[in-house]
């Protein structure tokens, strides 16, 4: 199963203390929406719990920092990237080999400082 960090997914039915360990573990959760894993998430335990939740493999992707764009697909380093240990922060290639990355980035910081 494919999972974007900071993108609604769906689950099956969880019992009471699969719930419980899942939202320990910093899943965010909404009626109607179903489960989000953000940047405050424990991403191993969470992935952990969603695998033995649904009986297959979880690879997780991040989106991009400057335009939400899922940063994983294209990237250099997804064979060795622990996208469980990394921060959320990445860039997508364009962004990150473009001139002016640098001053993208702090805009998008700067942005989310503010809200």
């Amino acid at each position: 199963m494919k999972l974007v960090v900071g993108s609604w997914f769906s689950l099956p039915r969880l019992g009471t203390e699969e719930f419980r360990s899942m939202m320990k573990a910093g899943v965010r959760y909404e009626k109607g929406m179903g489960f989000m894993l953000t940047p405050g998430t424990d991403m191993r335990e969470a992935v952990h719990l969603i695998e033995r939740a649904i009986g297959e493999r979880v690879e997780l992707y991040l989106r991009c920092y400057v335009c939400l764009k899922e940063a994983c697909g294209s990237c250099e380093y997804l064979d060795v990237c622990d996208r469980r240990s990394v921060s959320p922060m990445c860039l997508c290639r364009e962004h990150s080999s473009s001139d002016g990355s640098f001053e993208a980035y702090v805009s998008a910081f700067e942005k989310n400082l503010a809200e």
